[in-house]
């Protein structure tokens, strides 16, 4: 109900298991990474919040990073796999993990599988694009992609980061308004070398 009402629920998993299987909506923070700092950076002030984990001890571990952040009324937690947790079958949905290798194929062919890539996203920070970027692509730091979901060309979004963690949870927005997004979970340093278009420019 919550996550059908738009509210912030949060999948605590790591990324390849998120990728694997999860409810329709959610969004993705492991706790494999600063977790709390994002959620922080994205959600409203006051915003309900809900955790959803493997396990308690991964719910109580999550309560407390977001304690020290000022979030310390969540709406709810849950525990459990997506399988379990779903009330509905259809309501759960998998994502695309790809590496760059694979991004410079799609951009070569775009018929292939996974989707071709219609649009690349990049959500590093604005020093970060700075430095090194994939030519053409869109640049939206993570932390400002919720209210720019508007602004990403139509199609199929292959999504960047610099090592997979940031792209992860950008997916999971893009997923949630309805977007179909692959992931590029690698580095960003192996680019370059995979055959992607890589400039500074």
């Amino acid at each position: 109900r919550r996550l059908e009402g738009g509210e912030w629920v949060v999948d605590l998993r790591n990324r390849k298991a998120y990728a694997a299987s999860h409810l329709a909506g959610i969004v993705s923070l492991g706790l494999d990474g600063p977790m709390a700092t994002w959620l922080g950076w994205m959600i409203d002030r006051g915003a309900p919040v809900t955790l959803v984990g493997e396990t308690r001890d991964q719910v109580a571990a999550a309560q407390r990073e977001l304690a020290r952040i000022g979030i310390d009324a969540l709406a709810g937690a849950a525990i459990g796999q997506p399988a379990e947790l779903a009330t509905d079958p259809g309501r759960l949905r998998g994502t695309r993990l790809a590496g760059f290798v694979d991004l410079a194929a799609s951009l070569r062919d775009r018929t292939g599988e996974p989707p071709g890539a219609d649009v690349v996203l990049d959500v590093r920070t604005h020093n970060e694009f700075r430095t090194s970027h994939v030519r053409g692509a869109v640049h939206i730091p993570l932390y400002e992609l919720k209210d720019r979901l508007g602004e990403i060309p139509d199609g199929v979004v292959w999504v960047h980061c610099g090592s997979g963690y940031r792209a992860t949870a950008a997916a999971s927005l893009l997923e949630r308004a309805g977007r179909s997004a692959v992931v590029v979970d690698d580095h960003f340093d192996n680019a370059g070398g995979a055959g992607v278009p890589v400039t500074d420019d």
